[in-house]
């Protein structure tokens, strides 16, 4: 924890030596609001998915991961250790290298979907084969965060349709839907498993909860599908 404060440190006192603030809007610009945000109509079919995407990996990184292991398969803490741990190295794997893959397919938009998809299938495989073999869920939880990348992907896509004078107000409204989006989803997984649990063994049971994430990302990204490309290369 001591090492870790002192890189945060070094990166801080790096970033106040070398990052310059960018020039000041002219006086004649319009002000910022969330209501000229909101008026961005692009932003609609691009917020839906970024609300859900980074739920998915998130939510079963950080709560259901463990317990699924444990209640399916009888894994131990230090497998789950293991498990977790490989879910967060996808997780920093897939953030740094989205870069050479946005030049691949040549725009943040269709790496998206890219990512998205492979979220679909992943979270399909595990919906219709929760208690097949401890060896493929283990797989496919380090897969499901692989799609991490997608909610810099996606905020870089946002982030291309909003006004120079809405900028700092608009990165900070597409992290909020992200983040509410976790949170919310967080919640609601808790009554999903209590309901499935009653009535279904545990594999069945969590079955429920990885189609839970499953409905909400194919609807993000059917309204996804329609929204204006970016053209970043």
């Amino acid at each position: 924890m001591i090492g870790l404060a002192v890189v945060t440190l070094m990166v801080a006192a790096t970033i106040f030596a070398f990052v310059t603030d960018p020039a000041k809007l002219a006086s004649d610009q319009p002000k910022s609001s969330l209501r000229g945000l909101l008026k961005v109509r692009e932003l609609r079919f691009i917020l839906p998915l970024l609300g859900v995407t980074y739920a998915a990996s998130a939510c079963i990184r950080g709560l259901w991961a463990g317990p699924y292991l444990t209640e399916v398969f009888g894994a131990s803490d230090n497998l789950i250790g293991w498990v977790t741990l490989g879910m967060g190295i996808a997780m920093v794997t897939a953030n740094l290298s989205v870069g050479r893959v946005v030049r691949l397919f040549g725009s943040d938009k269709r790496t998206s979907i890219a990512n998205t998809l492979l979220l679909v299938g992943v979270l399909t495989s595990l919906w219709l084969f929760p208690g097949t073999s401890l060896t493929l869920s283990a797989i496919l939880l380090v897969m499901v965060c692989i799609s991490d990348s997608s909610y810099s992907l996606i905020m870089a896509h946002g982030r291309a349709f909003i006004p120079q004078h809405l900028v700092g107000r608009g990165i900070t409204f597409l992290n909020m839907v992200s983040i509410a989006g976790v949170g919310v989803m967080q919640f609601i997984s808790r009554p999903v498993y209590l309901a499935a649990s009653a009535n279904h063994a545990p594999a069945a049971a969590y079955s429920y909860i990885f189609l839970f994430f499953l409905i909400p990302l194919i609807i993000g990204l059917v309204f996804y599908f329609f929204s204006p490309e970016d053209g970043h290369v």
